[in-house]
This record gives C-alpha cells, sequence and structure tokens, in this order.
C-alpha cells in the first residue's frame, strides 16, 4: 500500500470511488459522503473539500453528452412536448445521479495528487 506514483493514478482511483492513496475500496461511507479516515492506509480524506466541484463537472458532462446530442434526434420532436421532457428529465436524471459519485471521487483524487505534489516540493 505505497502511495500513488502520479497525478493520473490517483484520478483513476478516485474514478473507482477508491482511497487514491492506497486503492482502498471505502472513499465514500454512502452515496456522496467522504470516509474521513481511510480504514486501510489512515489517509485524511475528509480534508479534501470538494463542494460544488464534482456537481459542475457533472452537470458538464451530462449536458455535452445527453443534452446536446437530444436536440439533434429527430425522433424527439415527433413526441409531444410532454412526453420529451418528461423522457428526457428521466434520462438526465439517471446519469446525473449515476455519474455524481465517480466524478467526486475523481476530483478527490486530483486534490490528493496536487497535495502530495506540493508536500514533495
Amino acid at each position: 500500500m505505497s502511495a500513488p506514483e502520479g497525478f493520473q493514478q490517483s484520478i483513476l482511483r478516485g474514478l473507482k470511488r477508491h482511497c487514491p492513496n492506497c486503492d482502498g475500496k471505502h472513499l465514500f461511507e454512502g452515496y456522496l459522503k467522504v470516509q474521513k479516515i481511510c480504514p486501510d492506509c489512515g489517509s485524511d480524506n475528509g480534508r479534501f473539500r470538494v463542494d460544488d466541484v464534482a456537481s459542475y463537472f457533472t452537470i458538464l458532462l451530462v449536458g455535452h453528452i445527453v443534452i446536446a446530442p437530444s436536440l439533434a434526434i429527430p425522433a424527439l420532436w415527433m413526441l409531444p412536448l410532454w412526453g420529451s421532457f418528461l423522457l428526457m428529465l428521466i434520462v438526465v436524471l439517471v446519469a446525473t445521479l449515476g455519474a455524481l459519485p465517480f466524478i467526486k471521487g475523481a476530483v478527490i483524487g486530483a486534490l490528493f495528487a496536487a497535495d502530495q505534489k506540493k508536500t514533495r516540493s
């Protein structure tokens, strides 16, 4: 359980929702609550304040992957307005809630890597 080699590895570990330091499987206590201390390596993951950054990147990602292509699909134009609105609302909701914990983990991984670089300098 050594420290990660670099920025990319920390982000990939965070994307898996694992500890960015040791790749332990418990970065979150629940859906989005960060476990303050990693039970495997003792890393203080609670010190990384993600706040609105993960939400911003999630909205940016969902907007580009879901909303933009949906404007170009003519089949959605054939549906009644309420039908296309309901369909897009469900797709956006599922995509947003599905991606948010992974993106939050990646942001924590990036903050961990930046902190490691700062402490080594």
